[in-house]
């Protein structure tokens, strides 16, 4: 079984998922940021949007490096070592 061209073609289908889920991710990430701009009434619910935000922004910085170690994977294959 050769499972560098299979692993090879599973990232490069992993790595489109990641682009389609990280554009919607991005999307609820700048929805709850404008909410949190207009929230004048309570600043406890505005740090609790912050919060929110902040979850957004952890799960992309995730999403990069699991798209980071899916290419390395990719180079890894080519030259026939693991980095």
């Amino acid at each position: 079984m050769n499972t560098k061209e299979k692993a090879v073609e599973l990232s490069k289908e992993v790595i489109k998922k990641l682009l389609e889920c990280g554009t919607d991710i991005d999307e609820f990430y700048r929805l709850f940021r404008e909410l949190r701009i207009l929230e004048d009434e309570s600043p406890n619910f505005a740090k609790a949007i912050l919060n929110v935000e902040h979850g957004f922004f952890m799960t992309i910085q995730s999403l990069n490096v699991l798209k980071e170690q899916l290419q390395l994977l990719s180079v890894a294959a080519k030259k026939e070592e693991i980095i």
